[in-house]
């Protein structure tokens, strides 16, 4: 693993563990009136869990040559993230309405969905190897969906009040005040954005990776199976 290798898999757990200590923030700052139980604290925990045991799983992986083969995936992973970051800036700080924002969402989706993709199917070509495309797809989704997870969560801690300021989340708080019982729009949105961050780590991003990953090795595989019959058929 060469020094841009391991420092992308140094900031990827630098990022689960930021994304852990946000959580921890997150259920201090956004009391709900049953704190310091009831649903948001459940969730607030089930989130430090699956985060904490993503971090362990990743040092435990730090001396694993599996891990430094992947480490270029895990670069690759950190920039897709960029793409969500782009598109979360846009929804919280452009605010596009509907079905713009829809629009976006689904184009940004596809692109980082593609890249993911192309990664797995790349190395399964290079290797002829299915599992090489598989865990492509899982460290390069992985790191992608940390880095949406760490900056939804951010937007929870330091910048609540564009949340707010979106006319999408005005009038859905309006539609769900009277039948909620909550604080205030800025717990509700605390915890509703939190699910949406977790879920981009661990669905959006891992999940979908590994699923991403599967298609590109089958891919990669077939292809570098036809190169090779395509080769030995000229030769013979």
């Amino acid at each position: 693993m060469n020094f841009i290798q391991i420092k992308s898999t140094n900031l990827l757990k630098i990022t689960i563990i930021t994304s852990f200590i946000l959580v921890i923030s997150i259920y201090f700052m956004y009391r709900a009136y049953s704190w310091p139980f009831g649903f948001e604290a459940t969730g607030c925990l089930i989130s430090l869990i699956l985060l904490a045991i993503t971090a362990i799983f990743l040092w435990l992986m730090k001396n694993k040559i599996f891990l430094g083969n992947q480490g270029k995936n895990v670069s690759l992973g950190l920039y897709f993230g960029l793409l969500w970051t782009i598109e979360i800036m846009i929804n919280n700080i452009i605010r596009p309405g509907l079905p713009l924002r829809d629009h976006i969402d689904d184009i940004f989706f596809a692109v980082l969905a593609l890249l993911i993709l192309i990664t797995a199917s790349r190395d399964a070509y290079k290797t002829r190897k299915f599992i090489s495309g598989l865990t492509a797809g899982f460290w390069s989704g992985l790191a992608s969906g940390a880095i949406a997870c760490l900056i939804a969560l951010s937007f929870i801690v330091f910048g609540m009040k564009l949340i707010l300021l979106d006319p999408l989340n005005i009038k859905e708080w309006s539609d769900v005040k009277m039948t909620i019982k909550t604080p205030g729009m800025d717990v509700y949105f605390a915890y509703q954005t939190l699910a949406g961050a977790i879920m981009h780590l661990f669905i959006l991003g891992a999940l979908l990776g590994l699923l991403l990953g599967a298609i590109g090795g089958i891919l990669g595989r077939i292809l570098s199976i036809l190169k090779s019959k395509k080769y030995f058929g000229k030769v013979s």
